[in-house]
């Protein structure tokens, strides 16, 4: 047998058995939640919107008064209540399973929660209480208003859900060697 007809039979047979696979796990790949979808009607009613900014449901955790707008205050209180509210198992640390079970249960469908590597930035595989609040802190001065220091809700809105937060984007950031296109986006 040639080496094209081995190449040539091997595909076919790949093919033949992993075609069911693919297009199953590209269906899912479709329904995968994360783009911050808002989960109850409830929700989108009151904040006029479908999706929020990743991490935008955890924002609406910490809104004690209901009144759209999250004071520092109330972030301060609200990072350690999430903190235990995702530790399952009272040990001081989230695991990546305890992580995803947490973000489960936010009001929004969020990938960029659930990532175990998003609140570990040492890759130690656990996150403790100073790893959580550096990054819920870090997306809470990213979102704040620039003239009131407030998370406002309805500013989290994301027409398509994938608005990256200003830490990722604003020019300050990009660096000397990633000048801004026309579109506002980095040539990196």
């Amino acid at each position: 047998m040639t080496y094209r007809a081995l190449i040539a039979s091997t595909f076919a047979f790949g093919s033949a058995f992993c075609s069911p696979v693919l297009a199953e796990t590209e269906d899912e790949l479709v329904r995968l939640p994360g783009k911050g979808e808002l989960r109850s009607a409830q929700d989108r009613e009151r904040i006029q919107a479908d999706r929020l900014k990743p991490g935008g449901g955890l924002f609406l955790t910490f809104d004690d008064d209901g009144d759209g707008l999250i004071t520092q205050d109330e972030i301060g209180v609200g990072i350690p209540l999430a903190f235990a509210e995702a530790d399952a198992n009272r040990d001081g640390y989230l695991t990546a399973l305890e992580q995803r079970a947490w973000a489960n249960g936010l009001p929004t469908r969020d990938d960029s929660l659930a990532n175990p590597t998003r609140f570990d930035p040492n890759l130690d595989r656990r996150v403790d209480l100073g790893e959580f609040t550096a990054v819920v802190t870090a997306l809470s001065i990213d979102y704040a208003d620039a003239d009131t220091g407030l998370v406002v809700i309805t500013h989290l809105k994301s027409s398509d859900g994938t608005s990256l937060p200003a830490s990722e984007t604003s020019a300050a950031r990009r660096g000397p060697l990633a000048p801004a296109r026309q579109d506002g986006r980095s040539q990196r």
